[in-house]
């Protein structure tokens, strides 16, 4: 079937946030005399949502804290931090947007980030008005990488899965968009490097190498 849309994830994909994500993670963990390490980060974190990684982290340190006050509590330094000190986008984010848009292509975000913690960034760059729609962890009862936010995207798009393609960093990302059974691209990053991206069709190192093999394998051209 034709390509119509492509769906981007955020964190790592169209924003440079991982290492912000770990920072907020270490001002949390530090109270508990403890941190996570970058290599331990990349490895068992990057990609991760926040219920997700909250789960992760207070199994592997023992924590005395509730789960969900964690999560709650990480959700909400994020947004201030990210309010506060706006995440720089990934090289090259607006104009692949721009370059999806001008193909005529539909556009939705994916991400397993809360809306709390995605609109100071959306909001300081202009991003929102290239989305038809915005899928969060706030929206689906399983984030990443359970494949209910892809699904919940194909959904309001009013598309099937073999009309869309979805572009992620992480094999999180990627295992959600393949049970969605959408096509992938990964676009690995200095944390998601040493991930399993078996189930990705192409991995590109950047964005314009992704967008490349979309135009010239899905769409029939050349990016200009």
């Amino acid at each position: 079937m034709t390509l119509k849309a492509i769906l981007f994830d955020f964190d790592g994909t169209l924003a440079n946030s991982e290492e912000a994500h770990r920072g907020v993670w270490n001002r949390i963990l530090a109270a508990y005399g403890t941190e996570l390490g970058e290599q331990e980060y990349k490895r068992d974190y990057a990609g991760l949502p926040v219920p997700a990684g909250a789960h992760k982290v207070r199994k592997a340190r023992g924590l005395a804290v509730d789960e969900l006050e964690l999560i709650e509590r990480k959700t909400r330094l994020t947004a201030e931090v990210f309010a506060s000190v706006p995440v720089e986008l990934m090289p090259h984010a607006r104009e692949a947007l721009e370059w999806a848009r001008g193909r005529g292509l539909r556009l939705a975000l994916v991400t397993g980030t809360a809306r709390a913690e995605l609109t100071p960034t959306l909001d300081h760059h202009g991003l929102a008005g290239f989305f038809e729609c915005v899928v969060t962890r706030d929206d689906v009862a399983h984030s990443k990488p359970d494949p209910e936010s892809y699904l919940r995207a194909l959904e309001l798009l009013g598309l099937p899965a073999s009309a869309a393609l979805a572009i992620e960093d992480t094999c999180h990302g990627v295992q959600a968009a393949d049970a969605a059974e959408l096509e992938v691209v990964a676009i690995p990053n200095d944390y998601s490097r040493d991930h399993d991206f078996g189930e990705a069709s192409f991995i590109a190192d950047g964005l314009p190498a992704a967008l490349d093999w979309i135009e010239r394998e899905r769409l029939g051209g050349t990016v200009e």
